[in-house]
């Protein structure tokens, strides 16, 4: 009999080497567990950690634990969204250059509001200054 490993664990692998999950190892995934591309997308879609999508080049989370919410976080994610004119539901620009997520506790609450941009960690942001993290990205 053919062992192979749990379908989240192989989830998780391919999210972590390709950064999503594409129609194409959705496709293979379906067929090797035997199951419903739908059932499938069902599945991915109940956990926040995958996407679908290509990620942006550059990526910036928003943490919106209660510190950082108390903190102003909402205001910055609202107006990174509008810097980045993204639409409802939208987290990647059409560009496919920035991606902008909420995410919950980054663990440094004491520093609160925190934004990670590219993996470094902007601590006290403000909204005011999303204008020009969004310009400094966007430049070549």
């Amino acid at each position: 009999m053919e062992t192979r490993p749990p379908l989240i664990s192989r989830l998780v692998k391919i999210q972590q080497e390709e950064g999503y999950i594409s129609q194409v190892h959705a496709a293979e995934l379906a067929r090797d567990y035997h199951m419903d591309v739908g059932r499938l997308y069902t599945l991915i879609s109940f956990f926040d950690g995958f996407r679908t999508c290509p990620p942006g080049r550059h990526k910036i989370d928003v943490c919106c634990g209660t510190a950082c919410y108390e903190k102003g976080a909402e205001l910055i994610y609202e107006r990174l969204v509008d810097e980045l004119e993204l639409a409802p539901y939208q987290d990647t620009t059409p560009d496919g250059e920035v991606t902008v997520e909420q995410v919950y506790c980054v663990g440094a609450c004491s520093q609160a509001p925190l934004v990670v941009i590219d993996g470094d960690v902007r601590s006290r942001m403000k909204s005011h200054q999303v204008p020009v993290v969004v310009r400094k990205l966007r430049q070549p």
